[in-house]
């Protein structure tokens, strides 16, 4: 058996049932762009440590595929480390379903990298950053983005449907996801966020642009969904526009979360509103804006008032000067 028809089978008999879809999306694009392409034809039985130390330095040096990357033309460790421990992880099972005697991938180790701790925009960042925003005619999208404290791949899966412009609120179906630029329904859980209303009106009129579809944010020349790279793009011409070349997408998020925390909003409703199954998630990562000691009760998981949630998109609403 070659390592390409076992990886296919690892798939569709481990991957898609242990892995939440976003996450065994990104495996495929591992398997498809890297893993496979450099071991693939190699047979199951015949891997050596050898070739896998081989595929790993090629990979460190020549891996990359997108030119703004820092490491271009290879990998950083980040990213060296997520392809290492897949196909570990495909290769010790590979063991226990008694194909292989030995994983040739366990000879080598990647580091856990340093988390890197949020980045907070100031009001002046906020503010250049939304008017660059809406120069480039991405308002909407990013202004929801850093209101409601979403995940890229939550804004990108939106439809118009999840919007109730009456009572203010975007409901996040946490097992949507979108796949090969095609929206993809799994079973699980929602969270109800509320919103400005400067924001409920920007979608509004968002909408009307194309009213015909189920999406809320539509690339306007496929009429599909965004991908997860294309909303990097644009985020990169924002902060290109804007001058600030420091700020990552998921700080948006962290400024949603601090400016809530900073400003009244409690640790388990602000967990709610980022979709963290553990509060004590949230103060680990926020711990320096909380003022107050954990209670006994907020590792369970958040379940905010729509009060709550309110008070939180009024505060922003406030800070972000629209």
């Amino acid at each position: 058996m070659m390592l390409k028809d076992y990886i296919l089978r690892w798939q569709e008999v481990y991957g898609k049932k242990q892995s939440r879809p976003t996450t065994y999306a990104a495996h495929g694009y591992l398997f498809k762009n890297h893993i496979l392409p450099g071991l693939g034809d190699i047979p199951l039985s015949e891997l050596t440590v050898e070739q896998v130390g081989d595929f790993l330095e090629e990979r460190r040096r020549f891996g990359g595929h997108r030119p703004e990357s820092p490491e271009y033309p290879g990998l950083g460790e980040h990213t060296m480390r997520h392809i290492h421990r897949l196909l570990q992880q495909c290769l010790n099972q590979a063991i226990r379903d008694g194909l292989i005697a030995e994983n040739p991938a366990r000879a080598f180790h990647y580091s856990k990298p340093k988390k890197v701790s949020a980045n907070v925009l100031t009001p002046a960042e906020v503010e250049d950053y939304l008017d660059a925003a809406e120069r480039l005619g991405h308002l909407p999208m990013f202004l929801l983005a850093l209101t409601a404290g979403l995940r890229q791949g939550e804004l990108i899966a939106l439809k118009w449907s999840d919007l109730d412009v009456k009572e203010r609120t975007l409901t996040i179906t946490e097992k949507r996801s979108v796949e090969r630029r095609e929206l993809v329904e799994y079973e699980g859980g929602t969270r109800t966020v509320s919103l400005p209303p400067e924001a409920v009106e920007l979608l509004r009129l968002e909408h009307a642009k194309h009213p015909e579809s189920p999406l809320m944010f539509m690339h306007p020349a496929t009429q599909r969904p965004y991908s997860p790279q294309m909303v990097r793009r644009l985020h990169n011409e924002i902060i290109q526009e804007a001058g600030l070349d420091h700020i990552r997408f998921a700080d948006l998020r962290h400024t949603c979360a601090v400016l809530s925390l900073k400003n009244g909003m409690d640790t388990k409703s602000v967990s709610q509103m980022l979709g963290h199954f553990r509060t004590a998630m949230t103060r680990q990562n926020y711990a320096p804006y909380l003022d107050r000691p954990t209670a006994k009760n907020e590792n369970r998981p958040a379940e905010a008032s729509r009060e709550e949630l309110r008070q939180a998109a009024d505060i922003l609403n406030n800070l972000l000067k629209f």
